[in-house]
């Protein structure tokens, strides 16, 4: 690989970087983690460097065009790539862009796969949002000079207590946990439902509310799959159909009492540090990169280091590395314990809240960004 770095630090020695130009690449439409993730980021940076963007689906998108457009018009300033995608196909859109190229990506198991590791090694930098991601890294090969932690965040104008909540659940009767996120076994959601399921009987006033659903798996079927835990109370769930837009997430969070996620991996955890600016106490696993956000407010699931079964990746040896199993009895414990103390879950939410809207903003994590722009050389 070419060291870029080098041939701009002969130019622009010291703050170089402030008259650069970055080039943003990135799965920017959609509600899923990446758009949002994307969307939030770039957008903050912008106010912070000039920033220009390509939107791209998979690895279709302008930004071959745009590269070029950027290299007329600012023939005179440095050009900083930044590709914020998975980091096996990151490699690939970078792979023709003049200046420094930075992959920014999210990894959830303890190994990568033989492809991202070879993709992230031609970047001059690679950005990850947690300080466990970045120690994955490190152990899987990647240079530690050239990683940084750069997290995501929350917009606080968006995801806070006051939003008005989505009047169909919060006018529901009872206390009312609730879980965003995809159906998967990575995010421990049949964990979730059978701990719920177990836990409360009839003489407790409860609700699971679920927004989840699995684009990903063709002809996934929500119905088959409640009906394959032969549940006992099913009436005690609420599903939430996909939304189409993010922000509209924000009433849900409000309208609930606590939010719960039993994650076996996470590489940030979006719906959980939104869960949190909107003031609701959390129950989730103490494992992986929420640990950098959560703080003693949380209600941390104690949980086992254990072999991901499942084929996460291509693997031609068979091992996906290593997640999280939650302890279903200490979830149950957990969840006893906010709803019966709705008052002390609720004081713990509100002062974690204030913490993440202060500190966890896509603003505070575009400053990181510059920080880390700084370092190049």
């Amino acid at each position: 690989m070419t060291d870029h770095r080098l041939d701009v630090a002969a130019a622009h020695p010291v703050g170089w970087h402030r008259s650069a130009i970055v080039h943003g690449i990135g799965w920017v439409d959609g509600p899923f983690g990446y758009n949002v993730h994307a969307r939030g980021f770039f957008s903050a940076l912008a106010c912070r460097i000039p920033t220009a963007v390509s939107p791209m689906f998979v690895l279709e998108g302008p930004f071959k065009q745009d590269r070029e457009a950027l290299q007329r018009l600012y023939a005179d300033q440095p050009i900083i790539s930044v590709a914020l995608m998975y980091g096996n196909l990151a490699g690939a859109v970078l792979r023709d862009a003049p200046g420094p190229r930075v992959i920014y990506t999210v990894w959830e198991s303890t190994r990568f796969p033989g492809d991202w590791l070879e993709s992230l090694s031609s970047a001059d930098q690679v950005w990850t949002p947690s300080h466990w991601g970045a120690a994955v890294m490190a152990r899987s090969g990647i240079d530690p000079a050239r990683i940084h932690v750069v997290p995501e965040g929350v917009d606080p104008a968006l995801f806070h207590p006051n939003v008005p909540a989505t009047p169909v659940i919060s006018e529901r009767a009872g206390f009312k946990f609730l879980h965003i996120g995809r159906f998967e076994d990575r995010k421990g959601t049949k964990t979730l439902i059978r701990a719920f399921d177990n836990e409360f009987g009839p003489r407790d006033d409860a609700l699971l509310i679920l927004a989840c659903h699995n684009h990903h798996e063709p002809g996934f079927d929500i119905g088959a799959e409640l009906r394959a835990l032969e549940l006992r109370r099913p009436e005690r769930l609420v599903f939430i159909p996909p939304v189409a837009r993010h922000d509209v997430l924000a009433g849900l969070y409000t309208a609930c009492d606590a939010f719960v996620a039993p994650s076996r991996a996470e590489g940030w955890g979006l719906p959980i540090i939104e869960a949190m600016a909107c003031g609701l106490p959390v129950i989730t696993t103490d494992h992986s990169a929420p640990r950098d956000y959560l703080g003693p407010e949380s209600y941390r699931v104690s949980c086992r280091m254990t072999p991901i079964a499942i084929p996460f990746f291509e693997s031609s040896d068979g091992d996906f590395g290593m997640w999280a199993e939650p302890d279903a009895a200490d979830l149950r414990r957990r969840m006893r314990e906010v709803y019966e103390n709705p008052s002390a879950a609720r004081t713990r939410g509100e002062a974690a809240g204030a913490r993440i809207r202060s500190r966890f903003t896509w603003d505070a994590a575009a400053g990181q960004a510059v920080a880390a722009l700084a370092e190049l050389r």
